[in-house]
């Protein structure tokens, strides 16, 4: 794990919304196996696809799914993730998020 995403889990998990059955640390750690492809180096992977297929069993009501965007669009601003990379990786994965992964999305939709 690089010492940046070991970072932004310990930030996130000082910014945790109680409100989610899921933690912001939880939710970042599934999605780790797409650190690289969402920087822009190469494809998804396999383990990157299964990651975000159980991304999309973490929350289910508003509220979590609304703490869960903030979450994503908090770690894809730290880590500089490339929003066209994010958007494209449900379709690449053939996968539905519940929320979309999308650095420049307005959470409170």
């Amino acid at each position: 794990m690089s010492k940046y995403l070991v970072i932004i889990l310990a930030i996130s998990a000082l910014i945790v919304n109680p409100v989610c059955s899921i933690s912001c640390q939880d939710a970042i750690t599934k999605i780790l196996p797409c650190e690289f492809y969402l920087l822009g180096i190469g494809s998804p992977s396999a383990p990157c696809c299964q990651a975000v297929a159980q991304l999309s069993q973490l929350a289910s009501s508003k509220p979590e799914l609304k703490s869960l965007c903030v979450c994503l669009k908090q770690a894809a601003q730290t880590f500089h993730v490339i929003a066209d990379k994010a958007k494209q990786l449900p379709g690449l994965c053939h996968v539905t998020t519940p929320v979309p992964i999308d650095p420049n999305i307005n959470c409170d939709l």
